[in-house]
Order: C-alpha cells, then sequence, then structure tokens
C-alpha cells in the first residue's frame, strides 16, 4: 500500500503533517488532505479573522515516499464561499407583510 504524505502551506510556509498515511490510492488520499484542512480551519483561532484572499492561499500538498508531490488540495474548493458575516441582525422575509 502506497505511503503518502500530506503537507499544509501557505505562501510562506510548507508544514509536514506529524503522521504520514498508508492508503489505497490517491482519492483516498486526498479526503484525508481534506479532513485535515477542515480540521486545521476550526481549531485554528485566527482562522475567521483572516481575508478570504489569505484563506485562499492555504492548501494541502500529498507527495509521496519519493517526495514527489502529487496533488495540491485546496483548504476552500473554488467557487466555495464562506458564511457572510450577519449584517443588522437576522434576516427577515417581509414577503406576505400587510403592514408595508
Amino acid at each position: 500500500m502506497p505511503q503518502y504524505h500530506l503537507l499544509v502551506c501557505n505562501q510562506h510556509n510548507r508544514i509536514k503533517y506529524p503522521k504520514s498515511f498508508d492508503l489505497p490510492d490517491i482519492e483516498t488520499a486526498r479526503d484525508a488532505a481534506r479532513r485535515v484542512a477542515k480540521v486545521f480551519m476550526e481549531v485554528v483561532p485566527y482562522w475567521n479573522d483572516l481575508s478570504p484572499n489569505q484563506q485562499d492561499e492555504f492548501r494541502v500538498e500529498i507527495v509521496d515516499e519519493a517526495s514527489e508531490r502529487l496533488l495540491t488540495v485546496p483548504f476552500k474548493e473554488p467557487g466555495e464561499a464562506l458564511p457572510a458575516p450577519e449584517e443588522g441582525g437576522p434576516h427577515h422575509d417581509r414577503r406576505g407583510d400587510e403592514s408595508e
């Protein structure tokens, strides 16, 4: 079974995930990379303080035992938007309001 290593990267750093993975194929490695990215976004305290452009710079690289890059997995898939901050409280749907 192939062994894969994951590296969390942005434009400034490339940090090897402390564990390597024996996985059957690259698709399974991609799933592992997506899980690492999801956990990273959940546990890093400053993640939500980063601008969308800064968040877009983060990715997980999947490399093989020879350190050859096989695949790059963005933290966010293209077109995936972060929830917009609420402006002025919760949205109220006024359709059907007769008082207008």
